[in-house]
């Protein structure tokens, strides 16, 4: 049984870069145009929730390595190919120049990262910079296939700590090569990995409703801080994925058990972290105010969720959500870009821009996750069982 409350945060995660890449290339000179890092604070949730995920449905299920990667596989390459076919098309509508055929082979081998702060092997191609998560993501998934097996434990234990070496080498930007981005791999996989261990240890801590809400008020002022010049900063986004955890293992929605994460115990990071975020400067005054007061903002919007007569059904509507959105954020985080990037370029009108975009973007996404992946599904399935019914002939007949 999936965990809805996870889906839901999931699935709002990919709507809400979705949303924030409309506001972001919207027509030049509306107000919809952002420079906040809303996007990335969710894409860094996501990394978490992928690593929950993976443990969630590993425990329950464990496969070899082979057929772990191969699910891996089926699940993300096919929409990931139409992402892509999707990015040359709005290139093309758009008359923008095709990259290199260099660049073109590393985009479809899910190698590339971002031009402007990455870019170690070949840079993400431009009508879909979505994809550069997806070369992490899959590295964390060869990463996580290599530690299956008898010691995985132990072996996952390792990979965290080689990950936490990486981050400091992560700062070091000797080359942009092949050796680089897999520092950088290793460096953000230690993200994912605060996921994983989230599940992994579910039982032996908890956080109620306050605790919860109150950290996920202070990640968007972690996520605002500059240690390095750097955007994609690993070790800023690893102190946000410490202060995520309570607020992910409510979601989980299990039995409370074990150490009591208590609010008393985080009112003083909050309190270091926001006169980092006041005598640093590296934000606006009146925007680190702002920040600084969400996590009590966010702990009173739960209280009222918590005390609110209307509190069942809205668990019910999050959880009806979240079975569709955590369903359809894959495909939509995959196809959006090139759709928000054609219709920014071909489309003046603001208004229609946001109507036409959404409405295009939704029936893609619908389409590619209920026609094209059971399509494939049903395609993979009836050849797992040709394969297995030739093993068994095979059999019968060595045997006689």
């Amino acid at each position: 049984m999936k965990k809805l409350y996870l889906e839901f945060f999931r699935g709002a995660a990919s709507v809400f870069i979705f949303g924030w890449h409309i506001a972001f290339y919207a027509p030049i000179g509306h107000p919809t145009q952002l420079t906040a890092y809303w996007g990335t604070d969710a894409l860094m949730i996501f990394f978490m929730l992928s690593g929950i995920v993976i443990n969630l449905t590993e425990s329950r299920k464990p496969k070899p390595a082979t057929a772990f990667l191969k699910n891996r596989f089926v699940r993300i390459y096919p929409l990931f190919i139409a992402g892509m076919l999707l990015a040359f098309f709005a290139l093309f509508v758009t008359g923008r120049p095709f990259p290199s055929v260099k660049t073109s082979i590393g985009n479809f081998f899910m190698v590339s990262t971002m031009g402007d702060y990455m870019g170690y092997i070949v840079p993400s191609i431009q009508s879909n910079l979505a994809v550069w998560t997806l070369s992490f993501e899959m590295g964390f998934y060869v990463l996580f296939a290599l530690t299956i097996g008898r010691n995985q434990k132990r072996a996952i234990f390792y990979w965290f700590l080689i990950a936490l070496a990486s981050i400091p080498l992560y700062f070091l930007k000797v080359e942009k090569d092949v050796f680089f981005h897999i520092i950088a791999v290793l460096a953000f996989s230690s993200i994912w990995l605060v996921g994983y261990y989230i599940y992994q240890y579910r039982g032996y801590f908890y956080a109620d409703r306050n605790a919860a809400f109150f950290c996920l008020g202070i990640l968007p002022l972690i996520s605002r801080m500059h240690f390095i010049d750097n955007f994609y900063d690993p070790f800023k986004y690893f102190i946000l994925s410490l202060f995520a955890i309570p607020f992910l293992r409510y979601c989980l929605q299990l039995p409370y058990s074990g150490f009591t994460i208590k609010l008393v115990y985080l009112v003083i990071p909050h309190i270091a972290i926001v006169i980092c975020a006041l005598t640093i400067h590296y934000m606006p005054l009146k925007n680190a105010l702002a920040y600084s007061t969400l996590p009590y903002v966010y702990m009173g919007i739960g209280y009222l969720f918590h005390s609110s007569k209307f509190k069942r059904k809205i668990i019910d509507l999050i959880n009806k959500s979240g079975a569709v959105l955590g369903k359809h954020s894959y495909a939509l985080y995959i196809t959006h870009f090139p759709i928000v990037f054609m219709f920014s370029l071909l489309i003046h009108n603001i208004l229609l821009y946001v109507l036409i975009t959404v409405l295009v973007v939704a029936l893609v996404t619908y389409l590619l996750e209920n026609k094209l992946q059971p399509i494939i599904m049903r395609n993979l399935t009836k050849r797992k069982s040709s394969e297995r019914l030739q093993e068994e002939l095979k059999a019968e007949m060595t045997t006689a």
